[in-house]
């Protein structure tokens, strides 16, 4: 039986880290938040899992259209409902670039100068600090996108 979320909650009440989530736990998300888990939906959660390195649209739609599993229209719109359902969670990278990350729990990422691989670092390990009172106010999240070497090049 297919059931809608309870009111004010989307997909689950705080992030989570990515780990130990298999295909099986995002399809029963997806059926609990009334939605299906089609070919095309689990060809993209199966990249998502198998590729952290937190892919573009454009890798993602490369390897699940280059199956026949979608196109790129059904790429975009899946990774659109897949973030409004909070499953994962979309950044933009120093190039401008949209990543899409199933880690949906508060964390920052770091690329690396050298190889370019995009890697999560912990949200303890670089803090913004806001000091201004009316600016505290407004502001709901930061987001630090680091640029230096991962522990590979370092």
């Amino acid at each position: 039986m297919k059931r809608n979320p309870p009111e004010g909650q989307v997909g689950r009440p705080a992030g989570r880290k990515r780990g130990g989530e298999s295909l099986h736990d995002y399809e029963e998300r997806l059926r609990e938040l009334g939605q299906f888990a089609t070919v095309q939906r689990r060809a993209i959660l199966r990249y998502l899992l198998r590729h952290a390195e937190h892919p573009t649209t454009a890798q993602i739609a490369a390897s699940v259209g280059r199956s026949g599993a979608a196109s790129l229209a059904t790429v975009y719109n899946n990774l659109a409902l897949f973030a409004k359902l909070e499953l994962l969670q979309v950044v933009r990278a120093p190039d401008g670039e949209l990543r899409w990350d199933l880690r949906t729990d508060s964390h920052h990422h770091l690329t690396c100068r050298v190889c370019g691989r995009v890697v999560d670092i912990e949200a303890s390990a670089a803090e913004v600090v806001v000091h201004d009172p009316q600016l505290q106010r407004s502001v709901e999240r930061a987001e630090v996108w680091l640029l230096g070497r991962c522990a590979q090049c370092a």
